[in-house]
This record gives C-alpha cells, sequence and structure tokens, in this order.
C-alpha cells in the first residue's frame, strides 16, 4: 500500500508512505510427498533385475495406453 501528496513546489504526487507485507506460504505436503515416491520408485528400479524391469515397462504402457482411451 502506498499513500502519495501533492508536492506544491513541483505539482508532482510524492510518496509518503509505503507498506510493504510480506505472507508467508506453507509447503504443499503433497507435492513433497510425491517426489519423495518417486525417489522411492527410482531407487527400486536400481535393484530390479532385467525381466522385472520389462515387466515394469509393460505395466506402464498399458496405463498409459488406458489413461490414454479415457480422454
Amino acid at each position: 500500500m502506498c499513500e502519495y501528496v501533492l508536492d506544491e513546489e513541483t505539482g508532482k504526487m510524492k510518496l509518503v508512505k509505503q507498506k510493504v507485507k510480506k505472507n508467508t506460504i506453507p509447503p504443499n505436503t503433497d507435492i513433497i510427498k510425491l517426489i519423495y515416491n518417486q525417489q522411492q520408485k527410482e531407487e527400486n528400479y536400481e535393484a530390479l533385475t532385467d525381466e522385472q524391469l520389462k515387466q515394469e515397462k509393460q505395466k506402464l504402457l498399458t496405463q498409459l495406453k488406458e489413461e490414454g482411451d479415457d480422454s
């Protein structure tokens, strides 16, 4: 919020008061959980065998295809 006053000498508006308001925004816990879960999944992929990775790939491709059919 700013408050101005007319300066009589120059005829221009002069800034007298300026109030700066700072808001703190709490973190979005849903996003934090999502990122954490994604990191946990990525770590688990490193331990999987080639066959397990292929099965996971097929599962994900099937999910993507189903989601594409819904829209």
